[in-house]
């Protein structure tokens, strides 16, 4: 989405996008779209052709936005005094964390990238504020970090106050959780919490969608915990019936330790105007959400707290509505798509040009070197 808002402004002469590695077999079976035949997309890691193409892109282009540790070419460009801008996760994910520079090819990309952050010409995107830190313990590129993530477009497209008004069938609240059922996703804490809270005298249904090594185990712990008629499995679904599903929902649950350096999925519920419980681990959640305001945190694996606020949400609908409602906010408002690309565009201008560099407040390219931590 991001890449067509570029697009849009641009024109089709002056951008390309480059996918340097294999289509994802995992992801064509969740029905995504990687067949797009147009002629700014280069498939460089499937054509000779666009492979060359990449190559002279990559030499002549004003700006390089990489998502790859590529950073050998990088320093050629700055050679030439180009700009170039690498965006990453988390560097130091959980449980190995900083331990993976003991291993010597991780060990010399640090080297290579504390040499790049050095020059004026390079520019780091940390896709969410752990990424952020996690890159400031190695080096900070002399001012020059800008907040960043992954932008999806948001399809909401029916009023929140009708949805607030219309009646919930017995009043259950609905829960959903979609993505590869793998054990850093802590789909546990979730079952278990809304098992503390159905004993508490709350009516939940809980809806889980995906596949992935940990399914079965999570099938015979919500067999244990949770009563019959309560939680529904499906296999995974095509990533355009996503969103429906998201509608008819009350609630959205992203119970993933810090492995999950982003989350897209919190930005499509966020934008479908489903109340978003996250845990402050992940990267979306605590880059783009302020407990209470628009949406709520906890700490992962603690099912006792994410009971309370399943609890409090199914008793105070207005409260649910209304962080329903600023969570799509933030997501149309600041981390869209548009806003990105319009201020992408803006900033680099503005570099290009030697000009002044215009400071946002929040959101995509405001600065990142105090990107505050969720609070606890």
């Amino acid at each position: 989405m991001l890449a067509k808002q570029i697009l849009e402004v641009v024109g089709v002469e002056n951008f390309r996008f480059a996918a340097t590695a294999q289509p994802d077999p995992e992801r064509i079976k969740l029905g995504w779209n990687l067949s797009f035949n147009e002629p700014w997309i280069l498939r460089a890691g499937e054509s000779v052709n666009d492979k060359i193409e990449f190559e002279k892109w990559w030499e002549v282009a004003d700006i390089v936005i990489c998502g790859d540790r590529r950073f050998d070419r990088m320093q050629d460009r700055i050679k030439n005094k180009k700009l170039c801008f690498y965006m990453s996760e988390r560097w130091w994910k959980p449980p190995i964390g900083h331990g993976r520079l003991l291993w010597p090819s991780f060990f010399n990309l640090a080297c290579k990238f504390r040499a790049l952050a050095k020059s004026e010409y390079f520019h780091y995107l940390p896709i969410g504020v752990y990424a952020a830190h996690d890159i400031m313990t190695l080096s900070t590129p002399n001012q020059r970090i800008w907040k960043w993530g992954y932008f999806t477009q948001s399809v909401y497209n029916f009023n929140y106050m009708e949805a607030l008004d219309m009646p919930r069938q017995n009043n259950i609240l609905k829960i959903l959780w979609v993505g590869r059922m793998l054990d850093w996703k802590r789909v546990d804490t979730l079952i278990k919490a809304v098992g503390l809270a159905i004993k508490a005298g709350t009516s939940l249904v809980l809806t889980l969608v995906g596949v992935g090594p940990e399914k079965e185990r999570l099938r015979h712990l919500a067999s244990r915990v949770l009563p019959n008629n309560t939680c529904n499995f499906f296999d995974a679904m095509p990533a355009n019936e996503i969103p429906n599903l998201m509608k008819k929902n009350d609630v959205y649950v992203l119970p993933s330790n810090a492995y999950e350096g982003w989350g897209a999925v919190i930005n499509e519920a966020m934008g479908c105007k489903c109340a978003v419980v996250a845990s402050r681990q992940s990267g979306a959640a605590a880059s783009m959400i302020a407990h209470g305001k628009n949406g709520m945190l906890f700490d992962t694996g603690n099912c006792d707290a994410l009971s309370e606020l399943l609890i409090t949400l199914a008793n105070n609908p207005s409260l649910r509505a209304e962080l329903a409602q600023a969570g799509c906010n933030t997501v149309q408002q600041l981390w869209s798509p548009k806003v990105a690309a319009s201020r992408l565009i803006e900033f680099s201008d503005a570099l290009i040009a030697g000009g002044e560099i215009k400071e946002f407040n929040t959101g995509p390219l405001s600065s990142a070197l105090r990107w505050p931590l969720p609070d606890r």
